[in-house]
């Protein structure tokens, strides 16, 4: 029998779906930002690019974490991946969703920049 090659999603934590509002409430906020339901998360758009996805009643992963994409990784950006412990270690070149694991409330501003940097690099459509 073929193994299925789609993702396997986690339910997240009731502190993860707490967590998951506050940060769509504040993506919500800013400039260009659409989303919309799929697969059990909340998905982001800026412009028509997608650069995020947090869980609602699934999460990639595990039952902590949240996802974004990077379309551009720069020297600068693969050095904070790398050192980034609650990333996927190694992570793959080709990676097209990263997973973060927020650990705690404390993580959340750490998200924050992670989907900013997601943010600033969706800002045309990917090729």
């Amino acid at each position: 029998m073929k193994k299925s090659s789609r993702p396997k999603f986690a339910r997240p934590s009731e502190e993860m779906q707490q967590w998951s509002a506050l940060l769509g409430a504040e993506l919500e906020s800013w400039p260009a930002i659409t989303s919309r339901r799929m697969f059990g998360m909340t998905v982001f758009y800026r412009k028509g690019v997608i650069f995020a996805a947090l869980p609602r009643t699934r999460s990639f992963n595990t039952p902590r974490s949240v996802a974004f994409k990077l379309y551009n990784k720069t020297p600068k950006l693969q050095k904070l991946l790398e050192r980034d412990q609650r990333l996927p270690h190694p992570l793959r070149e080709d990676a097209h969703w990263i997973t973060l694991e927020l650990n705690d409330e404390k993580d959340l501003k750490d998200a924050l920049q992670w989907l900013s940097r997601a943010y600033q690099g969706a800002k045309t459509p990917y090729p």
